[in-house]
């Protein structure tokens, strides 16, 4: 999470990759560390920590983190790394035709003239590879993620849900939190509570920038946080079954980075109940529901109820 020098700016915005096996291949976490560790490097990061249940390796990283439980992993990576080539390293260990399914995500970015590829590049090579279908969630004017998946038939277990919530703009007293930090910021920020009996891993990055992985079983979750004065960024996801309980965990995740606005994007198997999400201080700009590789799939984009005028930013020039 270290920003690079002249202009000091760090991408807080990820790339998300997910694949499930098929049961014939075998185990994802058999195929071990220092392989895993080949894939991270591929996509220009590295492995700071390892975290681990009976059920899943949590892999802390220099941007962002790596899950790999024995018939699913899912990678999110920030900044300008390149994750489609994680994801060809991947897929010359496991054959493509023992791929169950594959998702691959790019929120907006900041700058994505400074971004090595498109997603439209990223997904050209994935098509190649695993014959698939792309869509765009949001305005593209606006915040927005593209999505590439995999269109082999999938059948997702009943229990199959992720929860994403991509927040911009922290107040400036969130960010500085973040800058310079040491100890246990989950506990002391709040975030720790909302994972009960979860196990945490959790890095403080120079000069500023923070990520943290948490494992309670097969369940994850995980936090990465860009305090820049420029494209002050969070990202919180979990596989936790948020279902009856989504208005109530995102306005806890909201409460302790109060940002400015945010995103939502929610999967739970097809048929799954209409999940409404009701907030207080916030007002919903964007709703796009879809159905795909067996997921109802929601993204909400979210914004701040202004009360009173803001004053101006006074800019640095010459």
């Amino acid at each position: 999470m270290n920003a690079p020098s002249a202009p000091s700016f760090f991408e807080g915005p990820e790339k998300k990759l997910e694949l499930a096996v098929l049961p014939t291949f075998g185990s994802l976490r058999a195929l071990g560390d220092d392989f895993w560790k080949q894939v991270v490097v591929a996509a220009d990061a590295q492995v700071l920590s390892i975290l681990r249940s009976d059920e899943c390796d949590a892999y802390l990283l220099s941007e962002s983190s790596l899950f790999v439980q024995d018939g699913f992993l899912t990678m999110i990576t920030c900044g300008r790394t390149r994750l489609v080539n994680a994801a060809r390293t991947i897929l010359q260990k496991v054959p493509a035709d023992q791929i169950a399914l594959a998702i691959y995500e790019r929120k907006n970015e900041h700058f994505p003239e400074r971004q090595h590829t498109t997603f439209y590049d990223d997904v050209s090579k994935l098509n190649a590879l695993l014959p698939g279908r792309a869509l765009r969630f949001g305005d593209e004017h606006d915040h927005h993620i593209h999505l590439f998946h995999s269109t082999r038939p999938f059948v997702p277990d009943g229990l199959d849900t992720t929860l994403e919530i991509l927040m911009h703009g922290m107040p400036q007293e969130t960010a500085d939190l973040y800058v310079g930090a040491s100890g246990a910021l989950a506990e002391s920020t709040g975030i720790a509570a909302i994972l009960p009996g979860f196990e945490i891993d959790e890095h403080v990055f120079e000069p500023a920038g923070y990520s943290m992985n948490a494992l309670r079983g097969a369940n994850y979750a995980t936090v990465h946080v860009t305090p820049e004065t420029i494209g002050s960024y969070v990202s919180f996801e979990t596989n936790v079954d948020w279902r009856g309980r989504l208005p109530e965990l995102v306005r806890q995740v909201v409460d302790v980075y109060r940002p400015r606005s945010f995103d939502v994007v929610a999967f739970a198997p097809s048929g799954a109940d209409d999940e409404r999400l009701g907030l207080e201080r916030h007002r919903i700009k964007d709703h796009v529901r879809t159905e795909l590789a067996g997921y109802q799939v929601d993204f909400w984009h979210c914004y701040e109820q202004l009360k009173d005028a803001r004053d101006p930013v006074e800019l640095a020039i010459g």
